[in-house]
């Protein structure tokens, strides 16, 4: 009996051990933009999964902080605030995935996501890869979304792509180098390609170093205020 109890008591440390809620990381981000020219920012991410923020203490080409708080960013410079609209949440980022272990699926498998989309198709690449398609279910969205296709190799992302609802590709991403940190498994490179309606398209490739998982100091960063200022009307790309 004593025994049970120690495994019950052990299995429930263990599970709570687990519930990872910060990580920190440096960061650069390489972009090939569409009109061929080029764009270098370096700095360092945190996230912290409880307040669902996160920021970029940048360095290069200039000091400032990008906070991203819901659908909202802050660029915050020594004279300015630039408030912008963002199109997808920090539950999707690749920080709040990798934390809570739901990276392998993009979390389209837990919370509301779960009633929007379905696998719908499950197959082998010929590189030996799992190619997983997800189908629109909630018939209010059908219009308005697309299929999401993954690739996973050893129950891992590889790459993950976003379809219209004419199955014209709109977006690629591929999640190289992981490492397992403290129990988080976290692809150190992440390239993304953005197709434009005119055939363009955007390149960005995002390199992280030196991860921290659960940081305990910094705490006036992760809790960094966000300012009060007005919402624009703007729209912009947050660096995930």
């Amino acid at each position: 009996m004593k025994k049970i109890l120690f495994l019950l008591l052990f299995g429930v440390l263990t599970a709570h051990a687990q519930q990872f809620y910060r990580i920190k990381a440096d960061v650069s981000i390489k972009d090939k933009l569409s009109n061929g020219s080029y764009r270098l920012t370096v700095g360092k991410v945190y996230y912290d999964k409880t307040s669902l923020k996160v920021i970029y203490k940048l360095t290069f080409p200039q000091k400032e902080t990008i906070i991203i708080k819901d659908t909202t960013l802050y660029k915050i410079t020594k004279d300015s605030v630039l408030v912008q609209s963002v199109l997808a949440s920090n539950e999707f980022s690749i920080f709040h995935l990798a934390l809570s272990g739901k990276l392998a699926d993009y979390g389209l498998n837990s919370g509301n996501v779960a009633k929007i989309y379905k696998i719908s198709k499950v197959e082998k690449d010929k590189d030996g890869r799992v190619i997983t398609t997800w189908s629109v279910i909630e018939k209010q969205l059908m219009k308005t979304l697309g299929k999401i296709k993954m690739a996973n190799v050893n129950k891992k992302l590889d790459a993950i792509a976003f379809y219209d609802p004419k199955d014209k590709l709109l977006s690629q991403q591929f999640f190289k180098e992981y490492s397992n940190f403290n129990g988080v498994e976290f692809p150190k490179q992440v390239t993304q390609i953005s197709y434009n309606t005119d055939g363009t398209q955007n390149i960005q490739q995002t390199t992280y170093k030196n991860i921290i998982i659960d940081q305990e100091d910094e705490n006036e960063i992760y809790n960094y205020p966000i300012p009060s200022v007005t919402k624009s009307k703007l729209s912009a790309k947050s660096p995930k």
